[in-house]
């Protein structure tokens, strides 16, 4: 099926924060002056060592200095642990009667950010926040959304409102994650919230391999008319759908309330999450192939990450596949497909007779 066409609201990045995503929150502080740090490493995270000290020099530094300046010292962020920073430790630990030898241990990065993230007025979602779904609000949900955006999970407005957008941003990063898919912040992705190490979007050459991987980590989610077309200002991805024009036999139309993919918001989130492009910027089938990114192929030319579209002409399409290639097991050429509502986004023999195209950066 194709995608019906509303007016299709933008949520802009909207990020008012001069501030670093880290472990706890959104700090805010000495942002300015980790323009050139490395990236901050949440100090939990297992990129970490057991004990930071005199002499590291990495993102995981640059998150402790991000917090210790939060918590009252004055040096300078960029990642290398000198003299000042042992100094700042060795302050800390006084401070909060640990011991003091300037090692950051499990001891020293728990009160650390429990006392950085009192400074910055976030919360840590682990220990101050119960499960976290759609309706929720407060300080939970703007630190949940700071975090969801660092993981490019989302396009979010931090306003501590757990809405359709959020919805679909966890579902992201649950997908990316290996998590089951629900739309609800419990422990499991808390924790992965916490240990992962945000990395930035694809850029550059599309990687088929990257696309592919995106498309399969949505196995299983329903098809709904409409879905991952940001109709309520989402990013790419799980979403609600519409049932303006919805034909389909199951009844009443499932599109308003249940969460899900249609056949081109699946190829939209695999090409945003995979490469980092937005086909048509959530248009539908006839818009995609209109996208600059598309040039068209023969059936023969065709190659895993490929897109077939089928309709009446190249630009006149009802339904949108992505080829998977061949499956190394069965020998049979395979795709992912959104088919119709009622099922899931599932990997099957791929079906030929449409229009073929390539999709570069």
């Amino acid at each position: 099926m194709s995608t019906p066409l509303p007016t299709r609201r933008r949520l802009s990045l909207g990020l008012a924060l001069a501030a670093v995503l880290t472990g706890v929150g959104a700090y805010t502080a000495s942002a300015a002056s980790a323009a050139a740090a490395p990236t901050p490493v949440p100090l939990t995270s297992s990129a970490c060592p057991a004990d930071l000290q005199q002499g590291e020099a990495d993102g995981c530094v640059t998150q402790l200095q991000l917090e210790l300046n939060l918590t009252g010292a004055r040096i300078t962020v960029d990642g290398q642990f000198g003299p000042a920073t042992d100094t700042a430790v060795r302050n800390f630990q006084a401070a909060h009667a640990l011991s003091v030898d300037g090692i950051v241990g499990p001891a020293t990065k728990s009160a650390l950010d429990t006392a950085a993230a009192a400074a910055s007025g976030t919360v840590d979602l682990r220990t101050q926040c119960g499960d976290l779904q759609t309706g929720a609000s407060g300080p939970c949900v703007s630190t949940l959304q700071t975090m969801l955006n660092s993981f490019n999970a989302g396009r979010l407005t931090v306003d501590g409102q757990f809405d359709p957008a959020t919805d679909t941003a966890v579902r992201n990063f649950q997908a990316s994650h290996a998590l089951a898919i629900d739309g609800v912040v419990g422990t499991a992705v808390k924790n992965a919230l916490y240990t992962s190490t945000p990395t930035p979007l694809p850029s550059g050459p599309i990687d088929p391999a990257k696309v592919l991987n995106a498309a399969k980590s949505y196995l299983g989610v329903p098809y709904v008319w409409g879905g991952g077309h940001s109709l309520r200002g989402e990013g790419p991805g799980p979403s609600l759908g519409t049932c303006d024009g919805y034909t389909g036999s199951i009844q009443p139309c499932p599109a308003n309330t249940t969460a899900g993919l249609d056949c081109s918001g699946l190829v939209r989130a695999a090409f945003w999450f995979g490469a980092g492009i937005d086909l048509a910027g959530g248009g539908d089938t006839d818009q995609q192939t209109l996208d600059s990114h598309l040039t068209p192929i023969a059936e023969s030319q065709r190659r895993p990450g490929d897109v077939e579209y089928f309709g009446t002409d190249p630009h006149t399409t009802t339904h949108v596949v992505l080829y998977a290639g061949t499956d190394p097991a069965t020998g049979a050429d395979m795709m992912y497909e959104a088919k119709e509502t009622g099922t899931n986004v599932h990997y099957v023999g791929l079906r030929t007779g449409g229009y073929w195209y390539h999709v570069s950066a």
